[in-house]
């Protein structure tokens, strides 16, 4: 009669992680300057009314989506300027 026994696997040392390379965080930093001008390029078209937008919404969305291009044509070509009205309040209240 052949009789079998369980071994369990010996434990092992958790593996280190190894330092990120110089390029590795400049692809990391790239990307979250990437991302962050995307967000506040889509958050600032859809605040803005379609007067106060040079072209059309929907191809500046479409090139908010082409970092880092889109989104620094759209803060340069896309916004009108001086359009944006500011509201002064008429009482102060304390």
């Amino acid at each position: 009669m052949i009789e079998t026994i369980n071994t369990l696997p010996a434990t092992t040392a958790p593996k280190q992680r190894r330092a990120s390379s110089p390029a590795q965080a400049g692809a990391i930093g790239r990307g979250l300057i990437n991302l962050t001008l995307m967000i506040l390029t889509i958050r600032d078209i859809r605040q803005r009314s379609d007067d106060e937008i040079n072209g059309r919404r929907k191809l500046w969305m479409l090139a908010a989506f082409t970092p880092p291009i889109g989104p620094i044509a759209y803060f340069i070509f896309g916004r009108k300027r001086g359009t944006q009205t500011v509201e002064i309040p008429l009482e102060i209240t304390e």
